[in-house]
C-alpha cells in the first residue's frame, strides 16, 4: 500500500484540498483565537484559579497575547469585557490590589490605542463604558478595594488615554462630548456621573473642573443596571 501511496504522490493524483491551503487567510481563525484566549483569562482570574504571584507573571502574558490577535484593538470586546467584570467582582472585598492594578493598567492601556481609531470612538468605546462600570462596582464594595482617590484618578487616566491626552490637563474632546447629546456617549457618561454623585459635591466640583466639564447642575444618581451582554 505504501508503495501505491508513493507511486500516487509521484504521480500528482493525491492533491491537498484548498481549503488547507487558504484556512489561514483573513481574520476569521484569529477571531476565533482571540475569543479563545479571552475566554482563559476570564477563567483565570476567577477566585481559586490562580494566585496573586503567578497573576503577576501570568496576565501580561495572556495581555500580549491578545495585543496580537486583537491587531492592538480591544475598543469593541464588551462580552469579554463584562465576563471579565463578573469574574472580578467574584472577589468581593477580598479583591487582591495587585490584581486590581493588573486589570486597571491594562484597560487604560487599551484605551491608549493610536492609528486605529479617532478619540471619540475611544472616548464612546464599550471598553471606557466597561472600565467606569468596574470601578463603580469595585468602589461599591468600599474604599479597602478601591480608595475614592483613586477611584477618581482612574476616570482622569481612562480619560486621558482615550482622548490622546495628558493626565492632569483639560480635556476638551471629553468635556464637549459631556455638553453634548450625542447618543454614542451616554452610556459612558452615564458611568462618570454615577462616580460624581457618590462623591462630596466639592470634590465632584473639583474633579469635573480638572477635566474642564462646565456643568453648573448637581450630579443625580443614575439608576443602577446590571450590565448585560446585547442580545
Amino acid at each position: 500500500i505504501g508503495g501505491d501511496l508513493h507511486e500516487a504522490a509521484l504521480q500528482d493524483i493525491l492533491t491537498k484540498p484548498e481549503l488547507q491551503t487558504k484556512e489561514w487567510e483573513g481574520t476569521s481563525t484569529l477571531y476565533d483565537l482571540r475569543t479563545i484566549v479571552e475566554g482563559a483569562l476570564v477563567h483565570l482570574l476567577q477566585p481559586g484559579n490562580t494566585n496573586e504571584v503567578a497573576l503577576q507573571n501570568q496576565f501580561p502574558r495572556f495581555a500580549a497575547a491578545l495585543d496580537k490577535l486583537s491587531g492592538g484593538n480591544m475598543l469593541n470586546e464588551r462580552p469579554f469585557f463584562i465576563s471579565l467584570t463578573h469574574a472580578l467582582l467574584r472577589y468581593k472585598s477580598k479583591l487582591p490590589h495587585s490584581t486590581r492594578d493588573l486589570v486597571t493598567g491594562c484597560m487604560i492601556k487599551w484605551l491608549k490605542i493610536e492609528g486605529f481609531a479617532s478619540p471619540k470612538t475611544a472616548i464612546c468605546s464599550p471598553l471606557h463604558e466597561c472600565f467606569m462600570y468596574l470601578l463603580n462596582e469595585w468602589s461599591s464594595l468600599g474604599n479597602l478595594v478601591l480608595p475614592r482617590d483613586l477611584f477618581l484618578s482612574l476616570g482622569e487616566e481612562a480619560i486621558a488615554a482615550s482622548s490622546r491626552g495628558e493626565v492632569g490637563q483639560k480635556c476638551e474632546r471629553f468635556a464637549k462630548l459631556w455638553a453634548s447629546d450625542d447618543d454614542s456617549f451616554l452610556a459612558v457618561k452615564e458611568q462618570y456621573m454615577r462616580m460624581l454623585s457618590s462623591t462630596p459635591d466639592a470634590r465632584a466640583l473639583q474633579w469635573k473642573e480638572k477635566i474642564g466639564i462646565d456643568d453648573e447642575s448637581p450630579p443625580t444618581s443614575p439608576e443602577r443596571d446590571e450590565m448585560q451582554v446585547d442580545s
